[in-house]
């Protein structure tokens, strides 16, 4: 067997012994650190710390991420309930928010921005 050989099979032994999944982050992960960034941004023009509770409808899901994933967030006062403001929020696969987008408050619901649907 020549080098080139034995570097190739080295390399694939050690891809094949490590765990994928061990570095995969869940989609609820991504949610949170949206929902994180969201709170920050609007505590920031509010000049007041906030805090966020996730809607039990919009719980996250424990499937792995993908390289880009996208969440559509809607803010709402909590005595209310009306929509303060709407976010699109885009994360990379280790739930590291990559841009987060500020959405018109006369834009569809987040779930209707999540399906393409528009009611």
């Amino acid at each position: 067997m020549n080098n080139r050989t034995l570097l190739k099979a080295g390399i694939l032994a050690a891809m094949t012994a490590v765990p994928f999944h061990a570095n995969a982050l869940s989609r609820s992960a991504g949610l949170d650190a949206c929902a994180d960034a969201m709170v920050s941004e609007l505590a920031d023009k509010q000049g007041a710390p906030m805090v966020y509770n996730l809607d039990p409808d919009s719980s996250g899901s424990s499937k792995p991420m993908t390289w880009r994933e996208i969440y559509h967030l809607d803010a709402k006062d909590p005595k209310s309930e009306e929509v303060v403001a709407r976010y699109d929020c885009f994360i990379n696969k280790n739930a590291q928010v990559q841009k987060l987008v500020p959405v018109p408050l006369d834009a569809p619901d987040a779930r209707f921005r999540a399906t393409g649907v528009d009611y």
